[in-house]
């Protein structure tokens, strides 16, 4: 197997396959470490990367997906995810408090969610994949790719050539891949039609700091540890802090300008210009930047979405970020990208065992992706119509509140299931079709309120309805809607932070839909509480005895050089004893019975020589 990129996704595939025995091939034009945008985790995404973790026997995945496992194992120069801020803004005017909305995301212990500094984590996974038995390449750009009857033959500049049964084309929005094969729809599909101004900062102050003490009181968790969004009439800015805990190392904050093109269509003067003078008609957001300043060079696009309507083809399979991008709004594509790693891993590990790499087998996984990416367009692009009003906004993200907390549920149950009878059954489960989605895109009622409410934005859109009514008719709907509990207050305007995931909030949410689901949200929302209790009191009492240690050895070290630390520093799947049986089970699942044996290893290349992989 070759896989062209060795971001997130790239390596992911590389640890899961290569950690199943298959001879695996990640393949890096650049190197480690660097730049990389999509550094906002959801409890989606973290979620489904601990499932990913358990089911395939990789858990260094799901280090990735939690903060305090990622700031423990990974690296300390990642921040904390505690919700998602909005703040609403008008031109010449202080934000006002009162129109500021928070979606908490989960609490311990499978919570919260990270801040992902990319250079960090993408080379550590790119790392780790050699320790499960992948070879690894960087800074070997490949300059032809041939696409043969059995196989695929790569190219590089260096006079290198590689051959594989199978291509995985994980390099993103500069895919070679898709240019050569002419992938890409010549016009996006989507209607979000957007461009990016973005870099890293130093000198921002934590947003808490830019309201009085009376609207923090008001917040359901520091905006400092949020993801944090100033939003207004054209546009919205990410502001992703990476120094915002106590153990954090990093000075610097991502930041990012996302201008709908229909209002900022050509970018005017230097990117850095551009956003100064697009926040100085916003007091508050100004306020925020006075001391800020570039830790790197600044990065401009042009219309940054990009869509394909397939990502198979013969020899080939494409990872969401080489076919398709929408915005960052939301971290729609990482979301995306975590459920097609699931379910690639899961089909290949089948397809190396039959030596069956026929495209039809991987068709689920393209439908999959392309339902959430339009489901995604269909959210952002009714965001950044609802922009030009705080009502038409305050309602419209409804919609996305309902398919995060719907989509977040339906893992979660799946992995307090599995915790808690540790059958395998339920790792299974979250490739099937009525659960594999992503932000609801599989819940019949999720994607019906959604459209009814796009139906609502095109009316105002046409002149046919104003923003107030259009907000009206949007609460009413979720006001009267069975699938939701009444007492999140999604029908309440004045409900502007509708959920908290802390232990005593969340396991109310679980009762209601115990109580009052119909069958599909009562087995997407339902779960053990003691199993998720227990987790949590796991988690305090590792938390407790983490600190316990570094106490002790700090004390130690004062007073004696010698200790045997070393021997405690064994690699990870010695700490899970239980995945040394359970990987090979899985591989027996997929062979029909018998488990995959190990293929013969890559070997080195020198010019002109061939290297053959899965």
């Amino acid at each position: 197997m070759a896989i062209l990129g060795s971001g997130l996704g790239g390596s992911m595939l590389a640890c899961i396959l290569a950690r199943h025995g298959v001879s695996t091939l990640l393949l890096e034009g650049a190197s480690h470490p660097r730049f990389a945008i999509g550094e906002s985790l959801i409890p989606e995404t973290g979620l489904r990367m601990r499932i990913v973790a358990d089911k395939y026997g990789v858990p260094e995945i799901g280090w990735i997906g939690t903060f305090h496992q990622v700031r423990k194992h990974v690296s300390s120069n990642c921040g904390v995810k505690r919700s998602f801020g909005f703040m609403y803004h008008r031109p010449g005017e202080e934000n006002r408090p009162e129109e500021i909305n928070q979606f908490g995301t989960l609490a311990p212990p499978v919570g919260p969610d990270s801040h992902l500094f990319r250079q960090d984590t993408d080379a550590f996974l790119a790392a780790l994949s050699t320790k499960y038995g992948a070879t690894f390449r960087s800074q070997t750009r490949i300059t032809a790719i041939s696409f043969g009857e059995d196989e695929v033959e790569l190219r590089a500049d260096s006079g290198d050539t590689f051959r594989a049964k199978l291509l995985i084309d994980a390099s993103g929005m500069r895919s070679m891949v898709s240019d050569q094969l002419g992938l890409r729809d010549e016009v996006p599909r989507f209607r979000t039609n957007t461009r990016a101004i973005y870099t890293h900062m130093t000198g921002i102050r934590s947003a808490d700091l830019l309201l009085n003490p009376e609207a923090q009181r008001d917040l359901i968790s520091p905006l400092g540890q949020s993801t944090m969004h100033h939003v207004f009439d054209g546009g919205w800015m990410w502001v992703i802090p990476f120094g915002n805990h106590r153990d954090a190392t990093n000075p610097l904050t991502s930041v990012g300008l996302m201008l709908d093109r229909r209002k900022y269509p050509e970018p005017r003067g230097t990117p850095q210009e551009e956003f100064r003078r697009i926040i100085s008609a916003y007091p508050t957001v100004a306020r925020h930047f006075a001391d800020a300043d570039a830790a790197r060079p600044w990065v401009r696009s042009g219309r940054i979405q990009y869509s394909s309507k397939h990502l198979l083809a013969p020899r080939l399979i494409q990872l969401p970020h080489a076919a398709a991008f929408i915005d960052p709004l939301y971290s729609s594509g990482m979301s995306v990208l975590i459920a097609a790693v699931d379910l690639i891993a899961e089909e290949l590990l089948g397809a190396v065992a039959e030596n069956d790499y026929a495209t039809e087998r991987f068709k689920f996984m393209e439908d999959v992706v392309n339902r959430g990416f339009d489901h995604y367009d269909t959210v952002v692009s009714g965001s950044f119509d609802s922009f030009a009003d705080y009502d038409t906004w305050n309602a419209w993200n409804r919609n996305w509140v309902m398919g995060s907390l719907l989509g977040t549920f339906g893992p979660l149950s799946l992995l307090m299931r599995y915790h808690k009878t540790k059958d395998r059954l339920h790792l299974q489960q979250t490739t099937e079709p009525g659960r594999i989605g992503v932000l609801g895109s599989h819940l019949p009622g999720v994607i019906d309120m959604t459209r009814a409410s796009r139906a609502d934005m095109d009316a105002v859109i046409e002149g046919r309805l104003t923003h107030r009514e259009a907000s009206d008719r949007i609460f009413a709907r979720f006001g009267a809607i069975d699938f939701l509990p009444p007492y999140m207050g999604f029908g309440d305007p004045k409900k502007t932070a509708t959920a908290t995931f802390t232990l005593l909030p969340g396991a109310r949410h679980v009762l209601w839909y115990r109580r009052h689901g119909d069958a599909v949200f009562r087995d997407n929302c339902d779960f053990p509480l003691s199993t998720y209790a227990l987790d949590s009191a796991g988690f305090m009492l590792g938390e407790a005895r983490d600190a316990w240690r570094r106490s002790f050895s700090a004390v130690r070290d004062v007073f004696s050089a010698d200790n045997g630390d070393w021997r405690h520093t064994a690699p990870a799947l010695a700490a899970h004893p239980e995945l040394a049986t359970a990987v090979p089970a899985l591989a027996a699942h997929h062979s029909g019975g018998a488990p995959l044996q190990s293929s013969p290893d890559l070997q080195d290349v020198s010019k002109g020589d061939r290297s053959e992989a899965e």
